[in-house]
């Protein structure tokens, strides 16, 4: 709703007329189609003492209806120099606005250039992905930055950055290296479509539902 891919010219005024009438009284943004792109985002951490961090990311690029189905972890489309690209722009702008707590920079990337989307200020549903491969409570981390915690004296952080998780001593995050991804995490949110409406979600009837978390599986329901 709201959105319309423009090839020609030809096409401009029809679409233009279907947006008004989706969305009236909102401005309408042209903006250029990245064909064969993907949606790549970076996960952030920021304290109260202007420090922030990148806890490496995720690749977001197979949707449905513009919602995602797949997320994965760490970002492997990327290659390893433009990824670090991303990760230091998403930096440099949650320091620029004083950004405070977990949130994410989205990304479109095409032929090795990235484009900024959006800074989601809170803590999204696909969290755990970057939690199986940093180790980091993502959760608690929060909890810890809005108790007035630097990001140095925070365990999981200390830990991925090659320390003692209850020892002391500062942290140059700008300059030191974290430990590489541990692993690779896939997460799928599983989804019902009725053919008879549009292929509208749909959660059916439901007759049981049993699944059994473990370390490295886990499962969220709502219905």
């Amino acid at each position: 709703k709201g959105i319309r891919k423009v090839i020609s010219l030809d096409e401009v005024e029809t679409a233009y007329r279907q947006v008004t009438s989706e969305i009236p009284g909102s401005p309408i943004f042209v903006m250029r189609l990245a064909s064969a792109s993907r949606h790549l985002e970076v996960q952030l951490l920021a304290d109260n003492y202007g420090n922030a961090i990148a806890l490496s990311g995720r690749d977001c690029s197979v949707q449905r209806r513009h919602q995602k189905i797949l997320e994965e972890g760490p970002p492997i489309a990327a290659p390893p120099a433009v990824w670090k690209k991303m990760c230091a722009a998403a930096v440099r702008l949650a320091k620029e606005v004083g950004y405070i707590n977990a949130g994410t920079v989205e990304y479109l990337f095409c032929n090795d250039e990235f484009f900024f989307l959006e800074l989601n200020p809170r803590l999204q549903v696909e969290h755990p992905v970057t939690e199986m491969i940093t180790g980091v409570n993502l959760p608690a981390a929060q909890l810890n930055v809005a108790m007035g915690i630097p990001l140095q004296h925070i365990a999981d952080i200390r830990t991925l950055y090659g320390r003692e998780p209850y020892s002391s001593g500062d942290i140059d995050f700008d300059n030191e290296e974290q430990r590489p991804p541990q692993g690779h995490c896939i997460a799928a949110r599983i989804t019902a479509e009725n053919p008879y409406e549009g292929f509208q979600p749909t959660s059916g009837q439901i007759q049981e539902l049993n699944f059994r978390s473990s370390r490295n599986v886990w499962g969220y329901f709502g219905v």
